[in-house]
């Protein structure tokens, strides 16, 4: 008796003791799992918005996150407007949201006294953090008039103009490009408005063929901000 009151002792405390680990560990899990459940992941998109042309901060600038769903295995090549801030004194902006299966974001900065500019990029799998930095430019215009006001008196229908615009910052999204503008004939009329970066240098190039003569002019500009260069050419 003595002998199987002692073996039925031992057995108690052991199964005492895996019954102590089997509810410490019960806890472990379900601690862990109200943790992972509490907190939401997020994707943070941050960065700083600084003057095209002074690399000085810009304040007060609104920041608008664009995307394009993905939902159900289809894609939606459309962009819809999801969340939108605006930079501090130093410039720099902030988006924090939960993640969403996205095809692409784009980002769209503006403000008055400035052209809008836009950055496009893919979100990464492994990715929940994005920095993008960038620059806005100080708006500004040429309003061009160009018009064949000699016409037969001077030229024929073979007559071919060019202007083209050099200087303008590539990374100016809303900014004319440096393509030749190009027209030809005796009917040439044009009016229009070319979006250039205010501060910048910019060099107007001008080219006119004529009776198998050729003529080439250029001038170079700066234009304040906000303001519009008027170029008028009759020929």
């Amino acid at each position: 008796m003595t002998t199987k009151l002692i073996l039925i002792g031992l057995t108690a405390k052991k199964m005492n003791g895996i019954k102590n680990i089997f509810f410490i560990t019960l806890i472990i899990i379900a601690f862990g799992i109200g943790s992972s459940s509490c907190k939401k992941d997020e994707n943070h998109i941050y960065g700083k918005v600084t003057d095209m042309s002074t690399g000085e901060a810009v304040g007060n600038v609104k920041v608008d996150l664009y995307l394009t769903k993905i939902s159900t295995g289809s894609y939606s090549g459309s962009f819809e407007k999801f969340a939108s801030t605006v930079t501090d004194a130093e410039g720099n902006y902030s988006l924090e949201f939960e993640p969403v299966a996205a095809g692409e974001y784009s980002i769209h900065i503006s403000k008055d006294g400035y052209h809008s500019n836009i950055l496009d990029f893919m979100p990464e799998e492994t990715a929940s953090e994005y920095e993008k930095n960038m620059a806005i430019p100080k708006a500004g215009y040429v309003h061009f008039k160009i018009r064949n006001a000699y016409g037969a008196y001077q030229g024929n229908e073979n007559d071919v103009v060019r202007i083209k615009v050099d200087g303008i910052n590539p990374l100016c999204s809303e900014c004319c490009s440096s393509d030749y503008y190009s027209f030809e004939g005796l009917g040439v009329n044009e009016d229009f408005v070319c979006n250039i970066v205010a501060g910048d240098e910019i060099t107007i190039n001008r080219y006119l063929v004529r009776n198998n003569n050729s003529e080439y002019k250029s001038k170079k500009f700066v234009c304040e901000q906000g303001d519009t260069i008027e170029y008028i050419w009759n020929y």
